[in-house]
């Protein structure tokens, strides 16, 4: 079968039931027509078009991550007014986590499905626009989309990354071809960084050091997801290494002593820490006007720590975030300094630079206490140095999307991080290294695709 590449003739974008076809390579699917308003993609302009669909490329990403950690907790009375779904999702349910066809799962490989599309248009116009530059362009931006989204697919469905047993354990799907009648199997856990990795690699060769937006990938973003993604692959040279190089690039904090912690929302969208934008999808259970902050969260702040009235209000129960780098009250999980700072920080510590380490971390919380009272931490060594950094991380990145990952790899160290949610007088626990947190695949797609499910 032979595929017809198209865009709608406004800002582009790839039919429902193609995208939906390209996950599970189901023959119902594929008995549909394309719709026959749609045009032909021809051009390098039909190819940004599709990249810079900010609903599909940059506003479409899980929120399972967040919604599964320990940064909030819901009311009973919000609890049992949500879908059973949403329930099992925010308890951590074995099972029936997720809407048929509808879900994270879907949100994810739709994104991955129209970096392909643009990745196979590039190649095959290579012998016919005469603009290689742009072409090599577009492929590059593709290849970050396609690198972060499979990053973000690792980080809900696969274990901690253990390189004793990752050629083994179960990873995700790496499609990456938009051939919808190639059917979907998981790769090991291996090839799913070894993939990701390679995306990224080869998409930073092609990006520009920054953008004129952050709405669109740059050699900065690029090296800031790969010391993302070997952070938690456990190469912590590596990961330095790509933190490095994208402070190199940006390196700019904001002062939070210049904020307005009275405001509704303190921080800007685009601030100046955005190194690359991109929004989870606002699931019912994280909104503002639902979920409440832990409170073992909230009492690591020091009265003198701007980011407990920056990023925190009372709310009608208990406190609410407001923090969001967005400016408003979408969650923002994108690439910011702060979070490369705190990988360099880390992965220093680890790798015996104790002094890049809490100059870093110095650094950060400079910007983040209050100027009369900041003094600089000096620890005297790296396991001193280690628990100040995660305890900075914890701080940091409230609902940013990170906290789950950090749980799962600091867990397989010992930290025996234990989550616990209580509604309705009964409680649920996830204990450390517990096989949900790899988090159950849709019965759908698993039924339509013939993928191992996660073991429960």
């Amino acid at each position: 079968m032979k595929i017809k590449y198209t865009i709608s003739s406004g800002i582009s974008i790839v039919t429902v039931f193609i995208m939906a076809c390209s996950l599970i390579a189901c023959k119902k699917f594929l008995d549909k027509k394309p719709d026959e308003k749609l045009v032909v993609i021809s051009s390098v302009k039909d190819m940004q078009a599709l990249l810079d669909d900010y609903n599909k490329m940059n506003y479409n990403d899980q929120a399972v991550t967040e919604i599964c950690s320990d940064n909030f907790y819901l009311a009973d009375a919000t609890f049992n007014a949500r879908k059973e779904t949403d329930r099992n999702l925010y308890t951590w349910s074995a099972v029936n986590v997720f809407d048929a066809q509808l879900n994270a799962w879907a949100d994810t490989y739709n994104t991955i499905y129209q970096a392909n599309l643009v990745i196979d248009r590039s190649e095959a116009l290579s012998g016919q626009i005469n603009d290689e530059t742009s072409l090599a362009s577009i492929r590059a931006q593709a290849l970050f989309h396609r690198g972060r989204e499979f990053l973000n697919a690792v980080t809900v469905w696969a274990k901690d990354y253990n390189p004793l047993t990752a050629s083994v354990d179960l990873g995700i799907p790496l499609p990456v071809e938009p051939d919808f009648n190639i059917p979907s199997k998981r790769s090991n856990l291996e090839e799913s960084y070894n993939q990701i990795i390679k995306d990224l690699s080869n998409a930073a060769g092609g990006l520009p050091l920054q953008t004129s937006t952050p709405f669109r990938p740059s050699k900065a973003a690029a090296f800031g997801l790969l010391a993302r993604a070997c952070l938690y692959k456990k190469d912590y040279i590596r990961a330095e290494l790509y933190a490095d190089s994208c402070l190199k690039i940006k390196s700019t904090l904001m002062d939070y002593n210049l904020l307005n912690a009275s405001a509704n929302f303190p921080i800007a969208q685009l601030n100046t820490e955005v190194i690359f934008e991109s929004k989870m999808i606002p699931a019912s259970q994280i909104l503002q006007s639902r979920a409440y902050i832990n409170p073992e969260l909230y009492g690591l702040y020091a009265d003198s720590d701007l980011r407990k009235t920056i990023f925190f209000k009372a709310g009608a129960l208990d406190f609410i975030f407001k923090g969001n780098y967005e400016g408003g009250d979408t969650f923002f999980n994108g690439i910011a300094t702060d979070e490369i700072l705190l990988i360099r920080a880390e992965c220093a510590a680890r790798n015996g630079k104790l002094n890049i380490a809490v100059s870093d971390v110095n650094l950060l919380r400079k910007s983040r206490i209050k100027s009369a009272v900041f003094a600089a931490l000096n620890p005297a060594s790296t396991a001193d140095a280690l628990t100040i950094i995660k305890r900075e991380r914890r701080m940091e990145f409230p609902l940013r999307g990170l906290r789950w990952m950090d749980i799962k790899r600091w867990n397989a160290e010992g930290d025996g991080i234990i989550l616990t949610r209580k509604h309705n007088s009964i409680t649920y626990t996830l204990q450390p290294n517990d096989l949900r947190y790899a988090i159950a695949l849709p019965e759908d797609i698993v039924y339509l695709s013939g993928m191992t499910q996660n073991p429960r």
